[in-house]
């Protein structure tokens, strides 16, 4: 069996919380889970949770729980949120869970060089820390080419709408989702 994470982020500096999401995909239903994003995909732009009205998150949401999605989504808290820094605390809790899951490969939405090199050196710091072994690889790519990075876009906002109080998105996904918190300061 050959298990693959997407991993995307959302934050809200204001309420102090960054969230990191991996979906894990089985790699022989990884083309199910392409269709099923490109269906609900409009106007030939990649799926973005954060530029849906809300009618269209209901049905996105209604569509991923409607799957045997998996997911796990680690919320870091800070008074003083510093992004980058809860992105490596969040990291530190989710590639131990990933690979306890099986994972073997994660790839994260492409981001800045810069920023991808910090995510590249967070795993080696995570190696030589113990928290994983060298079974588990990353890779990058851009969002807009590879649609199964959709999938943690949207449980992502699902999830930071809940941090923000609207709990109806979330709800539906709690039975596929892992929650994580975690002190991000």
């Amino acid at each position: 069996m050959f298990v693959h994470a997407y991993v995307d982020e959302s934050y809200d500096l204001t309420i102090g919380v960054y969230i990191l999401t991996a979906t894990i995909v089985d790699l022989p239903d990884a083309d199910d889970f392409r269709y099923l994003l490109r269906s609900l995909q409009q106007g030939g732009e990649k799926l973005h949770w954060r530029k849906e009205p809300p009618s269209r998150r209901t049905e996105i949401t209604k569509a991923i729980a409607g799957t045997d999605m998996l997911a796990i989504s680690v919320h870091g808290h800070a008074g003083a949120l510093r992004p980058e820094r809860a992105r490596r605390k969040c990291m530190e809790a989710l590639l131990p869970e990933l690979e306890r899951a099986g994972v073997s490969i994660v790839q994260f939405e492409a981001r800045q060089a810069q920023h991808n090199k910090h995510d590249s050196e967070m795993v080696v710091s995570c190696r030589n820390k113990r928290l994983i072994t060298g079974k588990l690889s990353i890779d990058f790519a851009p969002g807009v080419f590879e649609p199964l990075l959709w999938l943690p876009d949207a449980v992502c906002g699902a999830m930071l709408a809940a941090q923000r109080g609207d709990h109806s998105y979330a709800n539906q996904l709690l039975g596929q989702t892992q929650l994580i918190h975690i002190d991000a300061s």
